[in-house]
């Protein structure tokens, strides 16, 4: 008789537990969820090192429209806008971007709106005249990084004003695009947590029903006798 209800019990907990649909789909999904959250919040932002020495860290960047330039400061730097004819002088009607001198480690950037080239320099005294100068957007002509910095070498530099056309602050931190990935990030990891709480209370719901069948099983076999 024990070995009739040893193998009633083991046959109603497998056939449970294995038929509950909440065991083991919804891990993979959620898995596949915050990996494209994670993807999606890495893209569209491109990072630059604004010093140490006169030099920007990469000084050509290719970026799309929508993209974020994200510059990080060392000391006593500028990011200021200038056109290729008149390198280290600020673009003519108060309209280029200007970061002002912001203090060491601080982030600063600006969106791409359209992917004609974009000649910047650090304003500082110079700085510009000794080679400090960005382009993003380079055009495949004869108006090249390398021919903005020769000109550069003998122009007469000046700085902007206002400072104008950028957000301090990461861009993965506080831009629109990275907020939306930032909450699918957060959407997604909340509910891989709560795929998998369900799964574990569903689980132990089957095994539970599972037990209270056997214990039915037992009753009515007992009766018999």
């Amino acid at each position: 008789m024990h070995s009739i209800l040893s193998t009633l019990a083991v046959g109603v907990l497998a056939t449970s537990v294995l038929a509950s649909p909440q065991y083991g789909d919804d891990s993979s999904s959620s898995m596949t969820m915050t990996m494209s959250a994670s993807s999606s919040s890495a893209s569209g932002v491109h990072s630059v090192k604004v010093g140490p020495g006169l030099v920007f860290t990469p000084d050509t960047v290719t970026a799309a429209e929508g993209d974020w330039v994200e510059f990080t400061f060392g000391s006593g730097h500028s990011v200021a806008q200038s056109s290729f004819d008149a390198p280290c002088v600020p673009i003519s009607g108060g309209m280029g971007v200007f970061s002002g001198f912001p203090n060491q480690g601080d982030i600063w950037r600006i969106q791409i709106n359209s992917t004609d080239p974009l000649w910047l320099y650090c304003s500082t005294s110079g700085h510009c005249e000794g080679g400090m100068a960005l382009v993003v957007n380079q055009p495949s002509s004869d108006k090249t990084l390398d021919a903005y910095k020769s000109a550069a070498a003998n122009a007469q530099g000046s700085s902007p004003q206002t400072p104008q056309g950028g957000v301090f602050g990461a861009a993965t931190d506080s831009s629109p695009t990275s907020s939306a990935s930032g909450s699918s990030t957060a959407s997604a990891t909340s509910s891989a947590s709560g795929a998998s709480d369900t799964g574990n209370a569903g689980t132990s719901t089957v095994v539970s029903n599972g037990m209270m069948v056997l214990g039915g099983l037992a009753a009515a076999v007992a009766a018999m006798l």
